[in-house]
């Protein structure tokens, strides 16, 4: 009998938070039904500093996740299409390997180039197909000497471009990510909780206003607790939303950015600065060539 009461005890112990939980969950739905419905009930405004607030911190967090999505774009691998391209032309190299080379052998060169298709930009893509060209021409003529520097160049450019995507991960895309994932989501939790809360103090008001005399006392009780309530939960998540807004760690992101940007257009500048006056004696040349045989 004693075992059976200790039972029936945490039962009940074990329940009534999750109770509680559900009735408060219900109450909040019922009070925003009530408000979808436009029944005129009562609706606690919140506090004009939290608004504004609030809006300049959606706009910093909807930026976060703008930048960070299309950075990522801006330093992925070339698009798929591109890759298969290449794994084609590698399937076509490897069909002409000798017949006394075993399966293991092919596997590994198979690895070998997958991995660098991973590391692969759309300068790399530019550059193999320019130097496979020039191979096909002949580095004897114009064109494909031309195109054979400019592969070799845009290799280069294309190991650069490497080096920039990393340095824009590390110093971008994987920190603001962490924000994203820290001090953001907790003040986006937080301002659930504050919805939460005005919904809660907003019902607990229309249980007050429309309480019997005997359970004034209660409701009214019930309204000062969820006012308490809602007043912590709106500092807490202006706090939260101000930590992020007047944050300086979002500036020296984008300065990191821009640095590896800058890095990397100046060295491709260079490259291609370079290469430039090559290719233009090379088509000058030919130019005067053609005139003078037609």
């Amino acid at each position: 009998m004693d075992s059976f009461s200790k039972f029936t005890q945490n039962v009940s112990s074990n329940w009534t938070p999750f109770a509680d939980k559900v009735g408060k969950s219900f109450t909040q739905y019922k009070q925003l039904a009530t408000e979808k419905l436009g029944s005129g009930a009562e609706v606690t405004e919140l506090p004009s500093d939290y608004v504004a607030l609030e809006k300049r911190y959606e706009a910093v967090r909807q930026s976060s996740l703008l930048l960070v999505r299309h950075a990522s774009a801006y330093t992925a691998p070339p698009s798929q299409f591109d890759v298969q391209a290449l794994q084609s032309q590698f399937s076509t190299l490897t069909s002409k390997i000798s017949g006394k080379q075993d399966a293991e052998t092919v596997a590994s060169a198979r690895r070998e180039e997958e991995e660098r298709l991973a590391r692969s930009t759309h300068e790399h893509v530019l550059a193999r197909s320019s130097l496979e060209v020039a191979e096909k021409i002949g580095l004897e003529e114009p064109l494909g000497a031309a195109l054979f520097k400019f592969g070799s160049i845009e290799e280069k450019v294309g190991d650069e471009k490497l080096k920039q995507n990393k340095a824009i991960h590390g110093g971008f895309i994987d920190p603001t990510t962490g924000n994203i994932e820290s001090g953001i989501a907790l003040a986006q939790n937080s301002r659930k909780q504050v919805n939460a809360a005005r919904l809660s103090l907003d019902a607990a008001k229309t249980a007050f206003k429309n309480a019997r005399p005997e359970r004034a006392d209660v409701a009214r009780r019930d309204v000062e607790a969820a006012e308490d309530h809602f007043v912590t939960v709106v500092e807490e998540a202006m706090k939260l939303m101000r930590a992020v807004t007047e944050s300086p760690e979002h500036l020296r992101y984008l300065s990191e950015l821009v640095k590896a940007q800058l890095a990397f257009h100046k060295e491709a500048a260079s490259l291609l600065g370079d290469l430039a006056p090559e290719i233009d004696e090379i088509q000058v040349t030919q130019e005067a060539l053609y005139r003078h045989n037609n």
